[in-house]
């Protein structure tokens, strides 16, 4: 069975469609995993990672804020927040037992382990989209380079080259013949060849 040549010129054609494809996919890949692995909170890979910092970001203020009414006069905080004498004396004693600032600390240490580890994760998966897009640009350039030299429009590369005229374009023309001329005279006194 023969096969036709406009078949060929059509699969040849597209697959260099799909190349220019791969390599424009591949390229857009590269640049946000890049992005996403100097800037890990851009880069949230699903509704969990948001989740996640989302809270951490909450507990963070959550903690501070405790912080702050721990680490005043635990009396202006309990006469805020009481209204008998016994619940003043009850809670003054509580805020005066829980000490907070150590516990704080680590609160805000485990709080802080969880955001790392969660961008740690988010910069390992851009690495990995990173890598994807440039293998894509890798497959692509090579599918191309395979297929578009044996096409009409791509055969001599992307640019033709200087002096092979494009497919068929007329050969080109002199603009101006050159006149032959005499060389000049030796100068006076030179000797003659």
């Amino acid at each position: 069975m023969h096969e036709a040549s406009w078949v060929r010129s059509i699969y040849l054609y597209v697959m260099c469609a799909v190349s220019i494809a791969l390599i424009g996919i591949g390229a857009v890949g590269s640049v946000v995993g890049l992005v996403h692995t100097v800037a890990p909170d851009l880069g949230h890979r699903d509704t969990l990672d948001r989740v996640g910092i989302g809270l951490a970001n909450i507990a963070t203020s959550v903690v501070d804020l405790v912080g702050e009414t721990q680490g005043g006069n635990p009396e202006a905080f309990c006469r805020d927040v009481t209204e008998s004498q016994d619940e003043f004396d009850a809670c003054v004693e509580e805020e005066q037992s829980f000490g907070g600032g150590d516990e704080m600390t680590a609160i805000q240490d485990g709080i802080g382990e969880v955001k790392d580890e969660l961008r740690t994760q988010i910069r390992n998966s851009s690495v990995d989209q990173m890598i994807k897009g440039i293998l894509l640009v890798g497959v692509g350039l090579l599918l191309f380079r395979i297929h578009s030299s044996r096409t009409e429009l791509f055969a001599d590369g992307l640019m033709p080259r200087r002096g092979s005229p494009a497919a068929g374009a007329a050969p080109p023309t002199p603009m101006a013949r050159e006149i032959p001329t005499d060389p000049l005279p030796p100068p006076p006194g030179a000797p003659l060849p």
